[in-house]
């Protein structure tokens, strides 16, 4: 009994020296070798050890006689001889590494929109839960995510100085050594069951949320590893306590993730990434094997059968689709594969980005979305899965070959209407939201229309600008702003905005009843019937847009209500554009370049405003295309009261440069309206059928 002992004691490394327990509080810089690890925190150690397999024969020996500092040495050196140079390439590349990783010598950072230089705590170490001047928990989140740190490596490998090593070595110890894994009881295991909606937000926590964590594993820590494998300035404590914490995170990961969300694909991206580069340990294969499965399982959960990702923002599509792509080249790359299906997945995904961007190579900023440049993204997948129509959209038909296919398109599970006229960079693009509320990220905007023509955005979605306030659907403050009806182009009742819908589609829209492309036009429709905010009663929304290729768009509005209500219709101009009011339609004046009018029809008696850059009683008014900044932007917003129904329409006429003279009369019939319109001295009547159906459309005259 006395021998089996002792072997056990020897496995897990308790020598004659043994130093107890880890110490309480950090000292930061005081970690240089194997010898201060075991003696300060021979725990990190011991855990290590415990997760590490079978390494060599000597790394089994040395712990069978007991002699754990040796075995760390072999562990090291078995490191530095393994080859897995295939580990570097998963670092995305970073464009301004030099600012970043100057930036981090002089313990400053530029996150979630803000610059700031990183207080320290008492060591000497950052304050990691820190959140900035003024709070906003996205800083905290980013500064823990560590998504920085490639910037060391790529001045590194730039200029061969030591100090950018020194830098790295210097923050990953100092996180690691303030982040053991948090004992049971800790808050944010209320926030991890799944059984309790608690948010990380509700707790003031940015340290330990999973989707930082993989981003660490995912995203810098294992290719840093072993980008510095040679370099004397990462010294021999840090490369153990990157091991030791890996296996820690690992296993955070593999018990307590998402499940349909995009942080599902970070998550899972880290935790296989983690099982890829470090089959040593123990747990190492089944890392991967789970985070394979859950992901094959991911990929079919969270993107419908058209490519779009149930979350509805582009954004995400992006940050989902990089992650679940990323699990399959690393896979590769490790000499495993992933299936056919989920490579086609991938391309249904990219597939999206490519029909959904403006001429101008921009994504929708449908949802949490920013207006962010896809061309780069696009094209770089065109060659990965070869598809040179792609190309030929990304680049208005300079490269690549010409889609087989009209440029308007329909992803009928989204619910998204891209209507468009043409390839080229000049050309009229439309983007309608008729689908569902959506997974994560929503904002309460169904039947928003955008409008992009001749090279600019003129009818636009406001963006997202903060996450402070994050569940905020309030127009007094900025997120519940930008996520709230007042700032797209809906409709008001009673000076309130919609309520959240359905989250997900049930069925895809069908055609030829609830959309119809014909070489004349570009049709669709959707309703939101599931009420607004704080008011009584019921009202139904139905919105019919029809595009005329080449020439125009028409609105047509119906709102059904058992009480009188006040109504408010919402346009959102690019900030770009001065806008004004003559008689009741409102266009831009450009004195060079396009310009854009709305005209309404109908029977209302509209009071017509511009409202630019409005703070009290409510924000209106304001435009973000990027997070963190914002500007004025001109929106008219036209009211009126109702009784029961009414029905209106709006022609939006695009123009090269001066607008030409256009028209528009309509009238009600008992199950149509009827709308006549003069443009350029051309006569068109359309005949929209009220219950919305693609196949009662009619029209004559062009």
């Amino acid at each position: 009994m006395e021998k089996v002992k002792l072997v056990l004691w020897m496995v897990v490394g308790v020598m004659a020296c043994d130093p107890g327990s880890d110490v309480q509080e950090k000292s930061l810089n005081t970690l240089t070798g194997i010898q201060d690890v075991w003696q300060q925190y021979p725990n990190k150690i011991r855990g290590l050890v415990k997760n590490m397999g079978r390494i060599s024969g000597s790394y089994s020996e040395a712990l069978s006689s007991g002699d754990t500092l040796a075995a760390c040495e072999i562990l090291l050196e078995h490191y530095q001889n393994t080859d897995r140079s295939w580990v570097l390439s998963t670092l995305s590349e970073m464009s301004d590494f030099e600012k970043i990783g100057n930036d981090l010598l002089a313990d400053t950072l530029e996150l979630a929109g803000k610059r700031e230089r990183i207080p320290s705590d008492a060591s000497g170490g950052w304050k990691w839960n820190y959140t900035g001047i003024v709070r906003d928990d996205e800083f905290g989140y980013s500064l823990n995510g560590h998504k920085y740190l490639p910037s060391l490596y790529y001045l590194h490998h730039r200029d061969q100085d030591q100090k950018y090593i020194e830098k790295f070595d210097r923050i990953i110890q100092d996180w690691i050594l303030t982040h053991p894994l948090p004992p049971e009881g800790d808050s944010i295991y209320v926030v991890l069951d799944t059984t309790k909606s608690v948010d990380w937000r509700d707790i003031g926590e940015v340290e330990w949320r999973t989707l930082e964590a993989g981003n660490r594993l995912g995203a810098s820590w294992p290719a840093l590893f072993y980008a510095f494998q040679h370099e004397q300035a990462f010294s021999e404590a840090t490369r153990l306590l990157i091991l030791a914490s890996i296996a820690d995170q690992a296993e955070y990961l593999r018990q307590y993730h998402k499940s349909r969300h995009n942080w599902t694909t970070m998550e899972m991206n880290g935790l296989a990434l983690a099982g890829l580069a470090f089959p040593e340990f123990t747990s190492a294969q089944e890392w991967t094997n789970y985070a394979l499965a859950v992901m094959s399982d991911e990929i079919n959960r969270q993107v419908y059968p058209d490519g779009v990702q149930t979350e509805i923002s582009t954004k995400t599509q992006w940050v989902a689709l990089n992650r679940f792509e990323s699990l399959a080249e690393n896979f590769q790359k490790a000499g495993q594969e992933v299936s056919t299906n989920y490579r086609q997945r991938l391309e249904e995904m990219y597939d999206y980005l490519a029909y959904c961007m403006r001429p101008d190579g921009h994504q929708p900023m449908n949802n949490d979305s920013d207006r962010e440049d896809l061309r780069p993204r696009v094209i770089s997948a065109a060659s990965r899965y070869h598809r040179p129509d792609w190309i030929w959209v990304a680049t208005n038909g300079l490269e690549g070959e010409k889609p087989d296919q009209d440029p308007t398109r329909l992803f009928p599970w989204g619910g998204i209407h891209i209507m468009r006229n043409g390839w080229h960079e000049e050309a009229h693009w439309a983007f309608l939201d008729i689908g569902p509320y959506g997974t994560g990220h929503q904002h309460r905007d169904k039947l928003h229309l955008s409008i992009s023509a001749f090279g600019q955005d003129f009818l636009v979605d406001a963006g997202r600008f903060t996450h402070q306030d994050y569940f905020s659907f309030d127009p007094v403050n900025w997120r519940g702003y930008f996520r709230s009806s007042y700032s797209h182009n809906v409709i008001l009742v009673d000076g309130h905005g919609q309520k959240a819908s359905n989250i997900m589609a049930a069925h895809p829209l069908e055609e030829g009843k609830d959309f119809a492309a014909t070489p004349a036009y570009d049709y669709s429709w959707g309703s939101f019937d599931d009420g607004y905010e704080q008011v009584e009663g019921n009202i139904r929304h139905r919105r019919s847009v029809i595009y005329l290729k080449n020439k125009f768009w028409v609105v047509f509005d119906q709102l059904k209500t058992d009480r009188p209500r006040e109504i408010q219709a919402l346009w959102h101009f690019h900030p770009d554009h001065p806008v004004v009011i003559k008689e009741n339609s409102v266009l831009t004046e450009n004195s060079t370049g396009p310009n854009l009018q709305i005209i309404p029809a109908g029977d209302l008696s509209w009071q017509t405003e511009i409202i630019r850059g409005q703070e009290s009683p409510t924000r209106q008014g304001w435009y973000s295309a990027d997070y963190g900044a914002k500007v004025p932007n001109p929106t008219a917003q036209y009211s009126a009261t109702i009784t029961q129904a009414a029905c209106f329409a709006w022609l939006i006429v695009p123009s090269a440069n001066v607008l030409p003279m256009s028209q528009i009369q309509m009238k009600e019939k008992s199950n149509s309206i009827e709308i006549h319109i003069v443009h350029n001295e051309s006569p068109v009547t359309i005949d929209l059928p009220k219950d919305g159906n693609a196949s009662k459309v009619k029209m004559t005259g062009r």
